[in-house]
């Protein structure tokens, strides 16, 4: 797929007009129109702003390759490092069990403010099942 191509698919991707896109690299109305043409060609530096503004390589805006972002920054924070260090110290059955304590945490908040500990609760009889009675852990 050539430039001009690939222009064209990533911004009907992002759901953006021509002139809309012209607006936000600062150019004049028809410049996206003749990029998309195979008319003209944008420069390195502006290259660089559309791959940007997409968020692709430069290889993949030009057609060299299919992969869209082949150095995605590490974006691990220190409580994952954390959480990472102390899953590794685990044996298997609590490595479970915490699985399953991330599956009832992501539960309840997609429950969007709903009763997590309701008789329907998918972990009404799992190893969460202390967790899940609030009046057994009051403080």
């Amino acid at each position: 797929m050539e430039f001009h191509e690939r222009l064209r698919q990533l911004r009907k991707e992002k759901k953006i007009t021509q002139a809309a896109l012209a607006k936000e690299l600062t150019y004049g109305a028809t410049a996206i129109s003749n990029y998309e043409s195979g008319h003209n060609q944008p420069s390195i530096s502006d290259l660089k702003k559309i791959a940007s503004i997409f968020n692709v390589s430069l290889d993949f805006l030009l057609g060299v390759n299919e992969i869209r972002r082949p150095y995605e920054p590490d974006k691990k924070t220190d409580e994952y490092e954390i959480l990472n260090e102390y899953f590794g110290k685990l044996d298997d059955r609590g490595k479970k069990e915490l699985l399953l304590y991330i599956q009832w945490l992501l539960s309840r908040q997609d429950n969007d403010g709903g009763d997590p500990y309701a008789s329907n609760n998918i972990f009404q009889n799992s190893p969460l099942q202390v967790a899940q009675k609030p009046e057994e852990f009051k403080l």
